[in-house]
């Protein structure tokens, strides 16, 4: 398996088994509500299943990342965007530090905030990045145009009354995981550096 399928593998790792995570420990929950609670909820203290969620929704997903993200960086052969898109995947997996829902200026809640106000921001810078090294090609490129496009949506979403704030943040993990899936897609069908 080439460096490129690795990379690739791992990303669609993230990109599906998130979701799928996701479902699967809301369904463990009866009090759980999409339409109203926050993703960090599940993790949070006092949750249904929140070491089971924090070690594998937060914690796996991220360090799957991360190495799809540093795998990104080197097929591309750009340090920048391989740090930008590893650190994204590191600050993932800091979000399960668990949050307290009663106590939001808790050190564990402002830390659980932090990582995932910079999951965002190393995303972005990434993908900002990304749109202009050469070495990626035009199909990475396109969809890191397409990844801050849909982004920009997203927030504009966020800050709309159209939906919950819960469905608003859905919407904009739907938007990092579709990336994250179809970029691992192409990185799996390219070839060898």
């Amino acid at each position: 398996m080439t460096r490129n399928q690795v990379a690739g593998c791992l990303g669609v790792a993230a990109g599906v088994g998130f979701p799928i995570l996701l479902i699967v420990f809301a369904a463990l929950d009866p009090s759980y509500d999409h339409g109203t609670k926050a993703i960090s909820e599940l993790g949070a203290v006092g949750a249904a299943n929140p070491l089971a969620w924090n070690l594998t929704g937060f914690l796996g997903v991220g360090l799957l990342l991360a190495g799809f993200g540093w795998g990104l960086g080197r097929s591309v052969a750009d340090r920048f965007t391989g740090a930008m898109a590893m650190l994204f995947g590191l600050a993932f997996a800091a979000t399960a530090i668990p949050a307290d829902m009663e106590n939001l200026r808790s050190t564990g809640s402002i830390a659980h905030i932090v990582a995932s106000q910079l999951v965002f921001l190393f995303w972005l810078l990434g993908l900002g990045r990304l749109m202009f090294v050469r070495g990626a090609g035009s199909v990475l490129r396109v969809l890191a145009v397409f990844g801050l496009l849909l982004a920009a949506g997203s927030i504009v979403l966020r800050g709309s009354d159209l939906v919950s704030q819960a469905w608003s943040q859905r919407a904009a993990f739907a938007v990092v995981f579709s990336w994250v899936l179809a970029t691992g897609l192409v990185l799996w069908r390219r070839p060898a550096a």
